[in-house]
């Protein structure tokens, strides 16, 4: 699905969006300047109103939150490249890190981005067994050598992963001594790119080949390539025996740093002027590379939004975690716009359990971040 990302607009959700709409009016939208900053050193702030968000919405969507008993950790709006609202809820507060959950793999693919951009790898076409030379590796055959970097990035591997039952693989390959070689083991039973099956334990293959090809765990080579140049200077990030992080999921973060992963990617990979992740990388991760029987299909780490929701992508974790970018502004009052922007208030309870699989709130311009105790 071709992009314009000149049209691109980012809306950050750790991990879930159920409020009220904040109306902006056409007069106010084209009078708001660009931002003249970056917000390596942190966000600077404004009124609501200064960027043309209406602050008695905003104070609804904290009511909302309070007598609905609501389980947030805190809401982060950022429009236009300012803070116009940061709310936390006790015992919580701006030190908190956040468990992004797979929001996580969205990150694993920008590293892979970045290593192909610095030539550590050929292409994603390249055969994974080539990229772990030495290992013996078990039920090797022909689909198994066609298996590349781009099927893990696609979640097209073939290998058998299962996802039900709690995503079953993921806990098997956690119970083993080696998950790396787990995962290489295991035996084929599709062909790679053939069919969408989610697989967190190949994005964890995916952090194993960053750690083989750079000599650097995941972590030291998003602190090196990634985190310092946007400013990020405190994530926690587990990894297994052998040192490898956690590919798949488990990186923690404060929201404040993940609407700058958000911005980053709004700017096609561009901070400051200087790209950090090749643009053309943020074209080809943000296509579709594999359809899926849900609501989104699959680019390389992220969600694509094809079916409700034109022109969107998303990271997506569990608990309705998200950083969203819509693709395309719409007129206010358009048809698109209301479709995109009103939604029925009856429906916004609905939204806060546990199947938060979509935005329903869709703010142009706005990095929104929300973070909930609750995990499925």
């Amino acid at each position: 699905m071709g992009t314009n990302h000149a049209y691109c607009r980012l809306l950050l959700l750790p991990l879930i969006v159920f409020f009220a709409t904040v109306p902006v009016s056409p007069q106010s939208t084209q009078s708001i300047a660009a931002p003249t900053y970056w917000p390596t050193d942190g966000w600077r702030s404004t009124t609501p109103e200064q960027q043309g968000i209406d602050s008695d919405k905003l104070a609804d969507a904290l009511d909302y939150i309070r007598k609905n008993e609501i389980n947030v950790h805190s809401l982060l709006i950022i429009r236009n490249g300012y803070v116009v609202l940061d709310a936390y809820f006790y015992p919580y507060d701006e030190k908190d890190l956040h468990d992004i959950a797979s929001v996580t793999k969205s990150l694993t693919s920008a590293l892979v981005g970045i290593a192909i951009g610095q030539g550590k790898i050929k292409a994603v076409s390249q055969p994974l067994l080539q990229l772990f030379p030495g290992r013996s590796i078990a039920n090797r055959e022909q689909r198994k050598e066609r298996l590349t970097v781009e099927h893990l990035l696609s979640m097209t591997g073939g290998l058998d992963c299962k996802f039900q039952s709690g995503e079953l693989t993921l806990r098997q390959m956690k119970q083993s001594q080696d998950w790396t070689q787990f995962m290489l083991d295991l035996p084929m039973v599709a062909e790679p790119g053939s069919k969408f099956v989610y697989c967190s334990g190949g994005t964890h293959l995916l952090s194993a080949l960053i750690s083989q090809i750079t000599g650097q765990n995941e972590l030291e080579f998003a602190r090196q390539t990634l985190f310092k140049p946007l400013g990020i200077t405190e994530v926690l990030w587990p990894s297994d025996p052998q040192g490898v992080n956690h590919g798949w999921g488990d990186l923690r973060m404060h929201p404040r740093d993940m609407a700058k992963i958000g911005l980053l990617w709004l700017n096609r990979g561009v901070w400051k002027g200087k790209p950090i992740v090749p643009a053309s990388w943020v074209d080809e991760s943000t296509r579709v590379h594999a359809k899926t029987s849900l609501d989104s299909d699959y680019g390389y780490g992220w969600w694509v939004k094809t079916h409700d929701i034109p022109f969107a992508y998303e990271a997506v974790g569990r608990g309705g975690q998200r950083v969203t970018v819509l693709c395309q502004r719409t007129a206010p009052g358009s048809p698109d716009s209301q479709r995109l922007w009103k939604q029925p208030r009856s429906r916004l309870h609905q939204i806060q359990l546990h199947r938060c699989r979509r935005p329903r709130e869709l703010f142009p311009g706005r990095v929104i971040c929300l973070k909930r105790t609750h995990s499925v």
